[in-house]
């Protein structure tokens, strides 16, 4: 998706009216269309009748990462869908005629619409632009509350202050430590996927991109191994 024109619809200065205000202002007027975040943070929101149906963020995976990533589909079946969303059927639905679990998908979607929004509420957005009318390929399959989506990127912001107190930044390179922790550690898969990637040389962000996790879901696992000693930082 584009940037929207300065003379396009709704829009106005990030220091005037926050994030949080011009979602419930679009919200609870049930507006449709599509609201872009610019600044040193750059996003895409976009709303159906008042509900969130689309959230991505420039620094976190796109969808195509975040669905194959969750192995929902593999690239061929992606592509499918995205055949089929030309000819005018919606992305979502289109997954879905292709045999993706619909239960499975919509908690993809709610992780990926909530992550997007934590990484636009975090310092970086300068300005916003509202498209009323205006649509997404996924289509409006999946619709959000905003206030529910809110309520859990906000609360993700105070439990990124410690995480990052050890990640700092998606720039950090870590590794598997030479020598293993003294007492056993138990990984769960999304741990073990995370520490399989980790060679020395990809940065978290690189990581973040390779597996479609969000930022926060990385860095959340990146700041268990390194307190628990199996992980430690190269640079």
């Amino acid at each position: 998706m584009g940037r929207v024109p300065a003379s396009a619809g709704f829009q106005g200065s990030l220091d005037d009216l926050d994030l949080p205000e011009v979602l419930g202002l679009l919200s609870t007027t049930r507006k449709t269309g599509v609201l872009t975040v610019e600044g040193r943070t750059r996003g895409t929101l976009v709303l159906h009748e008042g509900e969130l149906t689309t959230a991505l963020a420039d620094s976190g995976p796109d969808l195509c990462q975040a669905v194959v990533g969750a192995g929902l589909v593999d690239q061929a079946g992606w592509a499918r869908a995205g055949d089929w969303s030309r000819q005018g059927l919606g992305l979502a639905d289109a997954l879905l005629v292709d045999g993706v679990d619909a239960g499975a998908l919509g908690l993809v979607l709610w992780e990926h619409a909530v992550s997007s929004v934590f990484e636009l509420l975090l310092p970086g957005a300068e300005r916003f632009a509202f498209v009323p009318g205006a649509t997404h390929p996924l289509g409006a399959r999946f619709a959000f509350a905003v206030d529910e989506v809110l309520a859990e990127a906000a609360a993700r912001t105070v439990v990124w202050r410690e995480i990052a107190e050890t990640i700092p930044s998606t720039a950090a390179v870590l590794r598997i430590c030479l020598e293993p922790p003294d007492d056993p550690v138990c990984l769960d898969s999304g741990d073990w996927r995370v520490l399989a990637r980790l060679d020395g040389r990809a940065d978290v962000a690189e990581v973040v991109r390779q597996l479609g996790m969000s930022a926060f879901a990385v860095c959340g696992v990146l700041h268990r191994l390194v307190r628990r000693g199996l992980v430690e930082h190269v640079r």
